[in-house]
């Protein structure tokens, strides 16, 4: 299945905090590191990145979108995670994805929202997440790209891609497994098809 990140330039500034049916704080780490333009990418230290956001404002900026499923709010996360490291070279997310069975999973994200269990998440009230302009315009592409799949088409779908089959190497379809996906193998691999180059 080819999938592809519609990056369409746009303005946009979204807004971070957060309040659904229970509460949530959200809390924001800037990260002052060095950046690199190399063949026309930018580049950093992924490895030495604590993330820009919280998960739980990530989060709140996908479910202010509309209602969803745990596994759906999860993937889209992962998205985000994945196209900054292949796009722009940073951590955008304070927590790591692990390879769980039904795909990347944040551990973090898992905790919160874990007695909704396979219900839908449905958010209230007002949310308020303080995003930058060229991350804003990235979670719009992913949620342009991804938004419309449930969240078994998209375990479905990275259960086909590289980081997670890499991350699982060694443990059976079932088998529980907390090793954390390389975010150098997410810079890879999606970097490969926003170029379009073979994935082989």
């Amino acid at each position: 299945m080819k999938q592809l990140m519609n990056f369409k330039c746009s303005n946009q500034s979204s807004t971070s905090g957060a309040v659904y049916s229970d509460s949530t704080s959200s809390a924001r780490t800037f990260v002052n590191s060095n950046i690199i333009e190399q063949n026309g990418f930018i580049e950093m230290d992924v490895d030495s990145e604590i993330g820009k956001y919280s998960i739980i404002d990530i989060a709140d900026w996908f479910l202010k979108k509309g209602n969803m499923t745990q596994k759906k709010l999860q993937k889209l996360c992962y998205y985000a995670q994945a196209w900054c490291y292949a796009l722009y070279g940073y951590r955008l997310i304070n927590s790591d994805f692990q390879a769980w069975v039904h795909g990347p999973v944040s551990p973090v994200l898992y905790e919160k929202f874990r007695h909704f269990g396979f219900e839908t998440i449905r958010i209230k009230g007002e949310i308020n997440i303080n995003l930058d302009d060229e991350d804003a315009k990235l979670l719009e592409d992913v949620w342009e790209t991804y938004g419309d799949r449930t969240g078994n088409a998209l375990e479905a779908l990275t259960h086909t891609e590289e980081p997670w089959l890499e991350a699982r190497r060694g443990y059976s379809d079932n088998e529980r497994c907390t090793v954390v996906i390389s975010p150098d193998s997410m810079k890879r691999y999606y970097r490969r098809i926003y170029t379009g180059e073979s994935q082989h």
